[in-house]
């Protein structure tokens, strides 16, 4: 039997709550938190 890896993950729903559709977190927004990192981490450098 081969392990799963968390690269087999495509859909995750929770408590009926879908929070992740064909490798899409559907309940964050990404691009918002890219902006953030990366105001971070220029202030880290």
């Amino acid at each position: 039997m081969i392990p799963a890896e968390g690269s087999d993950v495509r859909d995750v729903i929770v408590n009926g709550k879908v929070l992740m559709k064909d490798r899409r977190i559907l309940t964050l927004d990404e691009e918002e938190i890219i902006k953030v990192v990366k105001e971070i981490s220029t202030k880290i450098n």
